[in-house]
């Protein structure tokens, strides 16, 4: 270094030095500086934790209306598709267990509901997931249980999910629209 630029660094921290003095503040100490890290290290612990619980509720709140929208697309199109059930003939009600309903539709299509494992099925392919049970219920315009096909009014369909200690029930009674004759019900 030359000695005009090592008089002219030695002259810019005097000057410093100055300022430093006239204003009081000499700069902070090595304990100040390890306090303020400690502070600040609580603060952000702090905030961390806050924050991670609140990713944890908002996740929990996702998966709980995953469930439960899974659940009533689910039985919001069983309902839909039983009430095109053409006639409460054997030949229309093909099978009418707790667990299964089988039936042809309107159009003549075969739909058959059931559980696999813990997953909805219709026709074999997956609905819902995390299902714990599926019940249905015949009765008659009486409301008495029905035996047969011909004696079917209205059909009950109870579906319940399950997960992680959540457990949502959603039920609803179909009446199929092709089920007026006398010889239902």
């Amino acid at each position: 270094m030359k000695p005009e630029e090592r008089e002219l660094v030695r002259y810019r921290l005097e000057r410093v030095e100055k300022r430093l003095e006239e204003s009081g503040q000499a700069g902070f100490t090595l304990i100040e500086m390890v306090i303020t890290i400690v502070v600040i290290g609580i603060i952000a612990g702090i905030s961390a934790m806050l924050i991670l619980q609140a990713m944890r509720g908002y996740s929990d709140q996702d998966a709980r209306a995953d469930l439960t929208n899974q659940a009533r697309l689910a039985v919001e199109r069983m309902a839909r598709e039983i009430r095109e059930i053409r006639d409460c003939t054997a030949t229309d009600i093909t099978t009418m267990v707790p667990g299964t309903l089988a039936f042809v539709d309107n159009t003549g299509a075969a739909i058959a509901y059931t559980t696999a494992g813990t997953d909805l099925t219709r026709n074999g392919t997956a609905l819902a997931s995390s299902v714990s049970g599926l019940t249905f219920g015949y009765s008659r315009r009486s409301g008495a249980a029905a035996g047969a096909a011909a004696q079917v009014w209205n059909i009950d369909v109870t579906l319940t999910v399950s997960r992680s200690g959540e457990t949502h029930t959603h039920r609803i009674r179909v009446h199929p629209r092709g089920f007026q004759s006398a010889s239902c019900g």
